[in-house]
């Protein structure tokens, strides 16, 4: 049975920005994504259309898509995703920080803790930045071409964001700084840049129910197919 990732994504085009590593777990080692959406966003009149468009950008990255009814109401919510996560039994979790810079991306995180920490077992958990940087990431992801333009093109069927602000335009210099950052965050002070351009930060953790754990020691720069398969035995479902 292959492994799962499940993305809860705070908004539809969340698993297109932070969503590198589950494109690599899935094209270089064979993971099953999953994407759950905690919110279609604040505007009711944009819901339906954000729910094709978010469709649309997990076809264009071999995502599934499972919806939900009560992410975003409390215990309800938390209630909810907990089902989520005992049926599909992912190997890790992938969800905001606790201090991302938006309302949407904070609650998402405490709901899917919450979830977890429900379920009472051991989880892989991979938190990403968007709003506001993490303060200690410690793995580094790197894209090659193709796939920095398959998330630009599952991003820019975001219509309606894209036409507000282009972050799919933008997305490659984001990528950029985070090569910048990431250098010395997780290679050391005064480290040597790697050789690609482009990459994303993340922190992966283990949550035990009531506390995190390390899942490994230091930091990890993820750049070669070998890089990414030994990552991978750092996460494993639950039975």
């Amino acid at each position: 049975m292959k492994k799962r990732v499940l993305v809860l994504a705070p908004h539809p085009d969340d698993e297109s920005i932070t969503g590198l590593l589950p494109l690599r777990l899935k094209e270089e080692c064979a993971f099953d994504v999953w994407v759950v959406p905690f919110t279609l966003g604040s505007r009711p009149d944009r819901r339906a259309e954000r729910r094709q468009e978010l469709r649309a950008a997990c076809r264009e990255l071999g995502f599934r898509l499972r919806l939900a009814e009560s992410l975003s109401k409390g215990t309800a919510g938390v209630r909810e995703l907990a089902g989520i996560v005992k049926s599909l039994n992912p190997a890790v979790l992938v969800l905001p920080h606790a201090r991302d810079g938006h309302p949407a991306h904070r609650a998402a995180h405490r709901t899917g803790v919450a979830a977890l920490d429900a379920l009472g077992q051991p989880r892989a958990v991979v938190e990403t930045e968007y709003w506001h940087p993490l303060e200690r990431p410690n793995l580094m992801v790197a894209t090659d071409e193709s796939q920095l333009a398959r998330l630009c093109r599952a991003l820019a069927c975001h219509r309606g964001e894209i036409a507000r602000s282009d972050y799919a335009a933008r997305l490659p210099a984001w990528m950029v700084d985070n090569v910048r950052r990431g250098t010395e965050l997780i290679g050391g002070a005064g480290a040597t840049a790697p050789a690609f351009d482009c990459a994303t930060l993340y922190r992966a953790r283990l949550r035990v129910p009531g506390a995190w754990r390390s899942l490994f020691r230091g930091g990890r720069i993820i750049e070669s197919s070998d890089d990414l398969a030994a990552l991978t035995g750092f996460f494993g479902g639950t039975v």
